[in-house]
């Protein structure tokens, strides 16, 4: 809970605060797109598995792409991911920056477990998936 509510506090921070050199000169870090690999229905007690994640920003103007898991509980995970934009003033290039990143999660409790995906252009924002747990 902590570190979820440090990382929250720091993006909304940076965005509010922002760099401002110039009149042209734009920074701020905020949430990006973020894609899990299919996930299974059934996961083994104390069986590693590992999650594919990939975040992307729109254009060439953003960097330091990151994903970020926050697990609130014995049985609920939370991923987001963020990102930095900075322009000059110039057209940012039309490529899109991504970060592939591995997450490996290990089932402790027979319990099922809640996966939560947060999604800011996504239609709903928070993507919920269920894993069961077997022994």
């Amino acid at each position: 809970m902590k570190a979820k509510l440090i990382v929250i506090s720091a993006i909304g921070f940076a965005t509010l605060v922002g760099c401002i050199e110039g009149d042209n000169y734009v920074r701020f870090t905020d949430y990006v797109t973020m894609e899990a690999a299919l996930l299974p229905d059934t996961l083994t007690l104390n069986e590693p598995y590992n999650l594919q994640i990939r975040a992307s920003a729109p254009n060439g103007c953003w960097s330091n792409v990151k994903v970020y898991l926050n697990i609130k509980s014995d049985s609920a995970y939370f991923f987001s991911a963020a990102g930095t934009y900075e322009n000059h003033g110039e057209a940012c290039s039309q490529q899109i920056v991504t970060h592939d990143t591995i997450i490996t999660i290990t089932p402790k409790v027979e319990k099922t477990h809640l996966m939560y995906f947060y999604n800011p252009t996504g239609n709903p924002q928070i993507r919920v998936d269920t894993i069961y747990i077997k022994p």
